[in-house]
């Protein structure tokens, strides 16, 4: 056999031999799977050298024991102790904050009123003695800065004196100051006149007004020389000479003398004069001097109801009835004020004889009063006031309608109602009960105007001219009610 073909023959095994090598080779993707296999597999545990000895086991976990909850539990109260006051200090200042602003805007019977919530607020836990829970004077001390700016010191000391609240020794709050000096001397200058008067006796019964008049003039007078320091409350004399003079007839000449000395003294106040100007400008049916003084307290008080409703009137008066009708809505819209403007209104309709829209109002207000509840609070008489404002100005509706009989069971109605609160309401009870007088005297019940006419005597009420002048035949329910500022209001 030649090279060649020992060459062919040989090859072939090598082939086979290499394929064999090749096959017993791992491949590249068989590595990777044993590798990762590899180390996939947990390494075999390497025994300890010893044995440990066995671990012991935790103690359980306690709780506090017995002495730290009796210590957590006078924490606990102290801490609510803490809090309570937190909270009610809360509850106080949250009115009184509203008394504030109501100040700041000038809405003082709005700050009044929550000055009065903050006074109830903190009366309902004084029972229970606990220290700390109390505004202390902050309600009288507000009450009293206000009274001042609507009414004047003379007001408080004949009304509510300082004195009743905050006693001789007591300290005086900063912003009350300089009202306990005037209120002092005026106290002085009035218990020094008080006694002259005593020292008069008792008058006779048969006394005029006049007479009256005259010996306290004279009571004052003697009553100045004796002060010492009469130089410097000159002008508290003046005042009180003022008041007592301002209704005789007698004394109009006097009075109104005294009344301009007063406003031309650039020491005086308006609390000294302004509400007698008022007085005069009524009965002088002066319109624009009631439009300038009416400014003048609302420029003050931006919620003085009476002066909002002598403004309506007097524009209503003047000829500006459009104008009237639209400052009683504006003024309407002020808290505490639609009431007033609603009566207002009801009366400017009837003088413009639109009967149905004054009824309706009336009305209104009427309805909202249940006659067998039983009030609790100043609060809650809001509404029976109204109605029995409402029943009067209602009342005269009735009357200029020719219906005196409704007019006089409607006023009586709501007397027997409203009787038991009279003290508790601020209304006009002289126009409401002389309107009820005028009803008898129009339906024709003389044993019931007879009667109620000798209360009204025995009670000091001054039966107005117009009643006898009615009696006469000298005038009639619509120039009574409709005439000048009418009725018996002014």
């Amino acid at each position: 056999m030649g090279m060649t073909e020992k060459m062919e023959t040989e090859v072939p095994r090598l082939d086979e031999f290499e394929r064999e090598e090749i096959a017993a080779e791992p491949q590249e993707d068989e590595l990777v799977q044993e590798e990762a296999t590899e180390e996939e597999m947990p390494a075999e545990e390497e025994a300890p050298e010893e044995e440990q000895p066995p671990e012991k086991p935790a103690k359980p976990i306690k709780g506090p024991r017995f002495w730290a909850w009796l210590l957590a539990v006078p924490m606990m109260l102290f801490g609510l102790m803490m809090l309570v006051p937190s909270i009610w200090n809360t509850m106080l200042g949250l009115p009184a904050l509203g008394g504030l602003i109501g100040e700041a805007g000038r809405n003082y019977e709005s700050a009044l009123d929550a000055y009065e919530l903050l006074y109830n607020t903190d009366q309902s836990v004084q029972g229970f003695g606990l220290p700390g829970l109390t505004s202390g004077k902050f309600f009288y001390e507000r009450r009293y800065v206000i009274w001042n700016k609507i009414h004047g010191p003379l007001a408080i000391v004949q009304n509510q004196p300082m004195e009743q609240i905050f006693p001789e020794g007591t300290r005086i709050p900063r912003g009350l100051r300089k009202l306990a000096v005037q209120s002092g001397e005026l106290t002085d200058l009035l218990e020094g006149f008080y006694r002259q008067m005593n020292a008069l006796g008792t008058p006779p019964e048969d006394q005029t007004m006049a007479e009256q008049v005259r010996e306290a003039l004279e009571a004052l007078e003697a009553a100045r020389a004796l002060d010492g320091e009469a130089e410097g409350r000159a002008l508290y004399y003046e005042t009180i000479a003022l008041q007592i003079t301002a209704s005789d007839p007698e004394q109009k000449e006097n009075a109104r003398a005294r009344l301009e000395a007063l406003r031309k003294n650039p020491a005086a106040a308006p609390w000294m004069y302004e509400e007698l100007v008022l007085y005069y400008a009524l009965q002088d049916g002066d319109n624009e001097a009631i439009l300038r003084i009416c400014d003048a307290r609302l420029k003050r008080n931006r919620q003085d109801i009476m002066a909002m409703q002598y403004k309506v009137k007097a524009l209503f008066l003047s000829g500006e009835e459009k104008k009237a009708m639209s400052a009683a809505d504006t003024y309407g819209k002020r808290s505490g004020a639609e009431t007033g403007m609603q009566l207002t209104k009801a009366e400017l309709y009837y003088r413009q004889g639109k009967y149905d829209q004054a009824l309706a109002l009336c009305d209104e207000m009427l309805d909202a009063v249940d006659p067998g509840a039983v009030y609790m609070s100043e609060a809650e008489l809001a509404p029976l006031q109204a109605a029995m404002e409402a029943a009067r100005v209602k009342a005269v509706v009735l009357l200029l309608q020719g219906r005196p009989a409704e007019a006089r069971d409607l006023l009586d109605d709501t007397m027997d109602v409203a009787g038991a609160y009279l003290r508790y309401m601020n209304v006009d009870f002289g126009s409401y009960i002389y309107t009820l007088l005028a009803a008898y005297i129009e339906s024709g019940d003389e044993e019931g105007a007879a009667a109620l006419e000798a209360q009204l005597v025995e009670s000091n009420y001054e039966i107005p001219k117009a009643i006898a002048d009615l009696r006469e035949g000298k005038t009639t329910m619509e120039k009574i009610f409709t005439e000048g500022w009418g009725g018996f209001a002014a």
